[in-house]
């Protein structure tokens, strides 16, 4: 076999080099360590190789496995392929969605049943619009309404699905909802006859022939027995004995949601005589549910009307689906000292409201602020103003309660006292926060035991409110 340039003989000049490496001149010592280098190099670059040839293979599987996930969240997500708004003969706007998905939408509604609920809620999970439908909203994020519907608002809603948001006229209301097929239906109802601004009472309005001219402004003057509407129809009037009296839509009462604390497993404070916290606080809830409700002035809702542990979040969540006005918690303290006693009121504190964007982000509450694609910084900002709004009407109600509760009871020194309470973070609900007195004193003890002294301490609470509220209508 012929030897290579590197071969054998490469290797015998490398082992003179090594017998002469102490005794000849530099030039032999350069020739060995060329032959080292080079061969080091040459392994080097083998490993160099290899190592680029098993990350593009690496590359390579990732990609592929990437583009799998990619597509088969396409093909899971739903293509939402038809919306259609239209009104339908019986006074009712149908609001159409048609796509294909196992899963049923999720349907809420806010707003008071006393006004007609004004927004519904739908959330279609694993969803998404075709390019079709994107084109038929444009760049605004909504579909234009029609009938009672003024407005369909969407957004993303987590990884893979939308929340569509369908603003209603004040006189209006949802009905009911289906899925069936791929199509889901929701039905609105009008409770004044579109166009007319007459109520949707099923009688019939009289209509002049096909060809016969209206009556004109002259010759209805000379008429007593008829009058005119907006679109120039006379319609007979009844005489007055039998007119028909003007039908009065009461204003919706105040939502006052009530909070008692604790509950179930969460007993809260104890006190030195055994008494559990949860205890008096639902005492003393239903105590002012009893008094609201009997002024006659007032919708009441309760967060939770036995012994029974209820979520943080979800007491919130009772308050705006309720669509509260005002939010009271009601608690009991207590503290090492067992001389500190007295009542107290909170309210949420300005380090704890960075807190409300990460709880309103995390669950997708809808605001009365427009729903449209945001960047943070503008979402930020509208739920910063709602806050604010909400925030001075928080502490207007607490300086009028201390007000009242100084008449009938003791308070600590600070009445008015700002915490971070989960309770107290919805922004868009007025809310308070009351330590009736603690637990850890004796004579206060005593007293929020005392049936007597509880229904003192609701009466200041219930005059409060009153007041709070008289004072908003002026």
């Amino acid at each position: 076999m012929g030897l290579s340039k590197y071969g054998l003989a490469s290797r015998a000049k490398a082992l003179g080099c090594l017998w002469h490496i102490n005794s000849h001149n530099a030039k032999d010592k350069c020739d060995f360590f060329e032959i080292v280098t080079f061969r080091q190099k040459s392994a080097f670059i083998r490993v160099y190789m290899r190592l680029i040839l098993t990350f593009t293979r690496v590359l390579a599987i990732c990609g592929l496995l990437f583009g799998s996930i990619l597509c088969a969240r396409v093909a899971q997500a739903a293509g939402i392929t038809q919306i259609d708004m239209r009104v339908e003969q019986g006074a009712q706007t149908r609001l159409s969605f048609r796509y294909q998905s196992p899963n049923a939408p999720k349907v809420f509604t806010l707003g008071r049943e006393e006004e007609g609920n004004k927004r519904i809620v739908i959330d279609i999970a694993d969803a998404h619009l075709t390019r079709a439908m994107q084109a038929q909203a444009g760049n605004g994020g909504y579909f234009k309404g029609a009938g009672a519907i003024t407005k369909l608002r969407y957004a993303s809603r987590g990884e893979n699905g939308l929340r569509f948001v369908a603003d209603l006229r004040p006189d209006t209301k949802y009905l009911s909802h289906t899925y069936q097929d791929g199509m889901l239906v929701v039905i609105v109802a009008h409770l004044m006859t579109p166009g007319t601004g007459r109520a949707n009472d099923g009688i019939p309005v009289p209509r002049l022939k096909n060809g016969s001219k209206p009556v004109s402004i002259k010759n209805v003057a000379a008429i007593k027995t008829v009058t005119m509407v907006d679109d120039g129809i006379p319609v007979p009037r009844l005489k007055a004995s039998r007119r028909l009296k003007k039908a009065i839509i009461p204003k919706p009462k105040p939502v006052i949601v009530i909070d008692p604390g604790h509950g179930g497993h969460d007993p809260g404070a104890i006190g030195s005589a055994k008494t559990h916290e949860e205890a008096v606080t639902l005492k003393a809830g239903l105590e002012l549910r009893r008094q609201l409700l009997a002024s006659g002035k007032y919708k009441v809702v309760m967060t939770r009307t036995t012994d029974k542990f209820v979520d943080h979040d979800k007491r919130v969540l009772i308050a705006r689906k309720a669509g509260a006005d005002l939010f009271i918690s009601i608690h009991a303290d207590s503290t090492s000292s067992t001389a500190t006693r007295g009542a107290s009121v909170y309210t949420l504190a300005s380090r704890a409201e960075a807190r409300t964007h990460k709880v309103v982000s995390h669950q997708n509450w809808v605001l009365d602020v427009d729903l449209t694609r945001k960047s943070a910084p503008v979402s930020n900002i509208l739920v910063d103003l709602a806050q604010r709004k909400t925030l001075t009407k928080s502490a207007q109600f607490a300086n009028v309660l201390i007000l009242e509760l100084k008449k009938k009871t003791r308070l600590v020194g600070n009445s008015h006292r700002r915490a971070g309470y989960y309770v107290l973070l919805a922004p868009d609900v007025p809310a308070v926060l009351l330590e009736m007195g603690f637990l850890s004193n004796k004579q206060d003890e005593k007293l929020l035991n005392s049936s007597t002294h509880r229904k003192k301490l609701m009466k200041s609470v219930k005059t409060a409110i009153d007041r709070y509220f008289a004072s908003a209508k002026k």
